[in-house]
Order: C-alpha cells, then sequence, then structure tokens
C-alpha cells in the first residue's frame, strides 16, 4: 500500500486536471484552432519535451507491438475526445467518454476472458440511465450532435487503447507518451483536413502559437507523462477508481464557468455515471465453503 501511495496521488491529480482538459482546449478554439486542430496544437508543442524525456534515463525495454498499438489508441481517442468538447457540451462529452468502463468490460469480456457478474449489468445500465438524464430524456437523432457520435467513440478507443498496454509487455511510461503524442498528432490531423474546416486565418498565429507553446510544455507534457506513470504502477482497479475524479472537476468547472444547461437532470446523471464508475472497484465475493 505504501508504494502504491505516491502514484495513487499523482493519478488523482492527473484525473482532476484531464476534467479540466476543456479549459485548454476551449482557449485554443477562441485563438483560431478549431475542432481537433486544439489539440493538434498543444501535442505538437509538448512533443519535444516528451521526446526529451526519453534520454534522462534510457530504457533497454522495446515498445512492443501490442503495447505500441495500446499506446496509439490512446493518442487518438485523447485527440477526439479534445475535437468534441468544441462540438457539443462539456458535460456531455466528458459523461459520454466515461461509458469507456462500460466499454472495457465488454472489451474484457470477448479478449480476456473476464467473467461478468450481476454488478457490471448493473453499472452498464447505472451509466446509460445517467447519460438519459443528461440528454434530459432527448436522445432523438435530432438533438444529437457530431461532437456527442466523437466523444462516444473517444470513450471506446480509450478502452481499447488501456486495455493493450495493460496485457502488453512491461514498457517504459516515456514511450508510451511519446507514442501517444505522435499517434495524437496524425490522427487529429487527418480528422481535421477529412472532417472539418482548414485553419481559419494566419493573422490568429501571433496570439495562438504562443499560447499553444505554453500549455504543450506546462500542461500536456507533465500530464500525460503524470498519467501513464501512475497507471503502469497501479493495480487496474485502483486507477479506475481514481479516474472518476476526472468527473467531478469537469462537471463543477464547467458548471461555474460555463453557461451550458446545468440543472437536477445533469446533477442526477453524473451521480449516476460516478456510480457506474465506482463499481467497478467493488471486489467479487468469495462464495463460502
Amino acid at each position: 500500500m505504501n508504494r502504491q501511495l505516491i502514484p495513487a496521488a499523482v493519478a488523482l491529480i492527473s484525473a482532476l486536471l484531464w476534467g479540466l482538459w476543456w479549459i485548454p482546449v476551449r482557449a485554443m478554439e477562441h485563438a483560431g484552432f478549431a475542432g481537433s486542430w486544439a489539440g493538434v496544437a498543444m501535442c505538437l508543442a509538448a512533443l519535444p519535451l516528451l521526446a526529451a524525456s526519453l534520454y534522462f534515463k534510457r530504457a533497454k525495454d522495446q515498445l512492443s507491438l501490442k503495447s505500441g498499438a495500446g499506446a496509439v489508441m490512446i493518442g487518438a481517442a485523447m485527440i477526439l475526445y479534445s475535437a468534441s468538447l468544441t462540438d457539443t457540451t462539456v458535460l456531455r462529452a466528458i459523461l459520454l467518454f466515461y461509458l469507456a468502463p462500460a466499454w472495457s468490460m465488454v472489451l474484457e469480456a470477448f479478449f480476456v476472458g473476464r467473467k461478468l457478474r450481476w454488478i457490471n449489468a448493473g453499472a452498464l445500465c447505472l451509466a446509460l440511465i445517467g447519460v438519459l438524464f443528461v440528454f434530459r430524456g432527448d436522445v432523438s437523432f435530432g438533438g444529437w450532435r457530431f461532437g456527442d457520435t466523437v466523444a462516444l467513440m473517444s470513450g471506446a478507443v480509450w478502452a481499447a487503447g488501456c486495455l493493450l498496454v495493460f496485457t502488453g509487455p512491461a514498457v517504459s511510461y516515456r514511450k508510451l507518451a511519446v507514442t501517444s503524442c505522435v499517434s495524437a498528432i496524425a490522427i487529429g490531423t487527418l480528422v481535421a483536413l477529412f472532417f472539418e474546416v482548414s485553419l481559419s486565418s494566419l493573422v490568429f498565429l501571433e496570439n495562438a502559437v504562443p499560447l499553444a507553446l505554453l500549455l504543450g510544455c506546462l500542461y500536456v507534457t507533465p500530464l500525460l507523462l503524470a498519467t501513464l506513470w501512475s497507471a503502469v504502477r497501479l493495480p487496474p482497479t485502483t486507477l479506475s477508481f481514481i479516474l472518476t475524479a476526472e468527473i467531478l472537476s469537469g462537471v463543477v468547472s464547467a458548471a461555474i464557468l460555463l453557461s451550458d444547461p446545468f440543472g437536477w437532470p445533469e446533477i442526477i446523471g453524473s451521480v449516476l455515471v460516478i456510480c457506474a464508475a465506482l463499481s467497478e472497484v467493488i471486489p467479487a465475493r468469495k462464495p463460502q465453503s
């Protein structure tokens, strides 16, 4: 337990900062980087520092195909989540992304042989009911935005990426961070070029580039390194519990700083999704002998 105390504290801080991820994304959007361009710009600024971290302590382990694919998917999830924050409300993006534990249950059942318990089915129902509350019962295509679809996809991709990293050979968290960052840049650029508008003007570069450098170096770099450092040291159940703090910081900050709708349906929905995530850390009861 003592050896897990520091990684747990680092994971908690990381989770709280991930919940505030919408703030730098929205800041980059206002500076002129629309959609996934915001995440691409910040990751580009973070990449040199992440690459430099590989030389502070050279790891002898090799990035396996499985772990590498997982890191690529984590980077893809990060950039898709960033894009969703510019096309839907922060609350909807966060809670749709946080259906990731449900995706994890399905993936682990099919590919890792995990036995699903009744509490897993209950958690999935809670999460879906919670999302229904957040959408205020309007889940028709008329009320569904493209950003909602991207947020939902990002949670599924994140779950698959984490599964590959956790089940793959042990590898340096710095290599995972660099791979995830490169993946986010490449996939984010493709998404922006094929599905979004191009960069609007060269005029904004004077203010936007310094902002991207600041956020990339002081926010993205330490956040990505800290998240993956703690992830390779904590059991998945412990990590799942700690990451629920992301929902709290995201929901509270959005309610305070934004004019997005936030009433009793959103409060109930958030509580249900958090309870669904927390149920993952409830240990299975051993049968009486």
